[in-house]
């Protein structure tokens, strides 16, 4: 099924982001909805830009992007770990 606007789920990814910005890591723990349906729904409110990238988390692997409520302009991705060692 496609992500629609006005499913629940819509609301419940709005109200958590309302208390702050989250990874969807973070949205999976507390909304306890799969990741992979998740970036979906965040893919439809990015793309209708309710919600914009604000950050980028790095840990281990590729950097996962921090979402935040409203209409600004996306944070640019930062550079892989592989190519930031390269320049040094």
């Amino acid at each position: 099924m496609r992500p629609r606007a006005e499913q629940p789920v819509v609301a419940l990814i709005l109200r958590d982001l309302a208390f702050g910005p989250s990874t969807v890591v973070e949205l999976e723990a507390v909304l306890k909805i799969r990741r992979q349906n998740l970036r979906r729904y965040l893919s439809m409110l990015h793309a209708t830009r309710k919600i914009y990238i604000c950050a980028w988390e790095r840990r281990t692997g590729p950097a996962l992007p921090v979402y935040g409520l409203g209409r600004k302009k996306d944070v640019p991705r930062p550079l892989p770990k592989s190519l930031t060692r390269s320049i040094r």
